[in-house]
């Protein structure tokens, strides 16, 4: 190794050092779980995380996915674990077939692949309690994210791109270009895998990567940096925004059961833009997501601040807008959404409990509470639950509200039901009600099973979210 190679080495890995302290992406003493699919990007990600390893105290855990679309995809496994195995880092892989989730889910391969790897993502960190999520995106990515979404039509915050730090999501990388990651990695001798797929115009992102971003270069070799630059002037000025937004909406808006009452005068005193933003917020808080909402639903919003009273919209979703005097009222028929629960009940009467493991699919209540006959139904109407040691009572859909559950996934949520007493809401708690307790003389065991699914609790699909937390319980104790 050359001089000059030698100083390049220590430029790149001290340029990225730098960033990560800068932007307080990583503390001394975390576990950091690294998306490591074999590419250049990845492979550079997890060498630099590996440099860092002794004198930050860090544990790393690397996870690599199996999307199972290319025949090669195996040697790309084999490849990741051979590399795993010589830096003595713990490699978890899975194999996913995003084809199948993609037809099921009517999504594209890139949709499904991304939602296939986060949700694996996150899974891993709760279960081996680690602290962050470290993925390879860089300066291309940033640039090429932008410019997808300025195509696709965003607005002022999608243009904002992505964010070093997302949570516990961290992307070390974003201070780097691809070239630079690729002479890396060619200076410390470290060899990586190609995705043949990367090279596939009929991909919309391979498109602005492999035409659009090259010929934004030969303009400005520096236009991808700048881009990047701009991302982060978007991000601040979105953060400002935001404070902004936030504080009209608490004055111009007030929630109700299926939806929210826009106060008509003051939302008039706001700035042209704050109005549509909050008439936005509006949209996606009652119809629980932001796809398929367009700039035309909030225009229509926009001129029903003007209208007569009476007058009434259509909207996504099931959702309606109606002029009522000088509010505007925005709701959704929720009940008329999905009703059926894609998974089964069983029970099963028990008198040892010793061997029993409890989870978020599996629990033990007190059979004698019964009063008609346990059903796994989606909510209804008057459904109600009881919680606390002082047994309140609380209707299901004020529980759901105080819970912060989003709109869209509370008639997805599996509910055991004795009339309109809720027993359990599977992934979440049981009724204080029907709780074991010392007193209990006979246990009826329930379990919870998705169609296909085997894992016992272990895995949590995105319609419910428990935290998969097990306790052995063999003493007959409530469960907290």
């Amino acid at each position: 190794m050359n001089k000059k190679t030698k100083n390049d080495k220590v430029e790149f890995m001290d340029k990225v050092k730098k960033f990560i302290k800068d932007k307080k992406l990583i503390n001394s003493g975390e576990h950091i779980i690294v998306g490591v699919s074999g590419g250049a990007d990845s492979v550079c990600l997890l060498r630099i995380l590996y440099s860092m390893k002794d004198k930050l105290n860090l544990k790393i855990t690397a996870v690599h996915i199996n999307h199972m679309i290319r025949d090669e995809a195996v040697d790309d496994e084999k490849f990741v674990e051979d590399l795993c195995g010589k830096l003595s880092i713990p490699c978890i892989s899975f194999k996913i077939d995003v084809k199948m989730i993609a037809q099921r889910e009517k999504k594209t391969l890139e949709e499904a692949g991304r939602k296939a790897r986060y949700d694996v993502f996150y899974k891993i960190m709760k279960k081996y309690h680690a602290d962050k999520i470290a993925v390879a995106h860089h300066q291309n990515d940033q640039a090429e994210t932008f410019l997808y979404r300025c195509a696709r039509g965003t607005g002022v915050y999608g243009a904002g791109a992505m964010k070093e730090k997302d949570g516990v999501l961290i992307r070390p990388l974003l201070c780097v270009k691809k070239q630079e990651i690729v002479e890396y990695l060619q200076q410390i001798g470290q060899t990586w895998v190609e995705d043949a797929s990367n090279q596939d115009d009929a991909f919309a992102r391979n498109q602005i990567r492999n035409q659009i971003i090259p010929r934004l270069e030969s303009v400005n070799e520096q236009a991808v940096e700048h881009i990047g630059w701009l991302c982060e002037d978007i991000q601040e000025v979105s953060s400002y925004l935001s404070i902004q937004i936030e504080m009209a909406f608490s004055r111009c808006i007030s929630v109700m059961e299926n939806g929210f009452k826009i106060c008509c005068n003051e939302l008039g005193k706001e700035n042209p833009w704050i109005q549509k933003q909050v008439l936005k917020k509006v949209l996606e808080k009652t119809a629980g997501k932001k796809k398929d909402l367009e700039r035309r639903h909030i225009e229509d919003l926009m001129r029903l601040l003007h209208n007569e009273t009476g007058k009434k919209i259509s909207l996504p979703y099931k959702m309606k807008a109606e002029k009522s005097y000088q509010y505007i009222l925005v709701q959704k028929d929720e009940l008329s959404d999905k009703q059926e629960i894609e998974g089964k009940l069983y029970c099963e009467e028990v008198t040892d409990l010793t061997n029993i493991v409890e989870n978020d699919c599996i629990k033990i209540i007190d059979y004698d509470r019964i009063e008609t006959d346990v059903q796994l139904r989606c909510r209804k109407p008057g459904d109600f639950f009881i919680f606390g040691a002082e047994y309140k009572r609380k209707s299901l859909s004020r529980y759901f509200i105080d819970e912060k559950i989003p709109r869209q996934l509370r008639n997805e949520i599996p509910l055991v039901a004795d009339g309109s007493h809720i027993v359990w809401i599977v992934g979440r708690r049981v009724s204080e009600y029907y709780k074991i307790t010392r007193s209990t003389k006979r246990y009826l065991k329930l379990e919870f099973k998705r169609e296909g699914d085997d894992s016992n609790g272990e895995y949590q699909s995105n319609d419910f979210r428990g935290r998969c937390k097990q306790t052995n319980r063999g003493d007959g104790s409530a469960d907290q």
